[in-house]
């Protein structure tokens, strides 16, 4: 289950063999006449997000806990199109390092840009390096 794969933005103190890169990218700028992508996978995300709340698996520290409380005890993920955009490339890229079986994403890096002549849009593209551990 992708849910259970671990992310990190560093290496791993456990023996694994590379898979190789995995990459998505999301936008809020809409295409054509049409909503974004990112506008999209806002709906099914913030969905989840409000269902892993109620069900406690946000609550830090808790059992299950995926760790997206913030660092003070306040819910702030789902407070800003940043923190939902994030939540959504980790969760977007542990689907494709899951469907390459993938235990664990390494060395995970974002890169945001935003749109020059537009401020409010922005192209959000995560990558890392999924994992197999032996």
């Amino acid at each position: 289950m992708e849910s259970r794969l671990i992310v990190s933005t560093g290496d791993i103190n456990k023996p694994y063999e590379i898979i190789g890169p995995v990459y998505f990218q999301v936008s809020n700028k809409p295409e054509g006449f049409s909503t974004s992508v990112f506008q999209d996978l806002k709906d099914f995300y913030v969905d989840k997000i409000n269902r892993m709340k109620v069900s406690g698996e946000l609550a830090e520290g808790g059992e299950g806990s995926s760790k997206w409380a913030c660092m003070w005890g306040e819910w702030c993920l789902g407070k800003s199109n940043f923190d939902i955009a994030f939540f959504i490339a980790v969760e977007e890229l542990k689907k494709r390092a899951h469907m390459l079986g993938a235990d664990g994403i390494i060395f995970m890096r974002q890169d945001i840009d935003f749109d020059i002549k537009e401020i409010q849009f922005f192209y959000l593209q995560m990558y890392g390096t999924a994992v197999r551990f032996v």
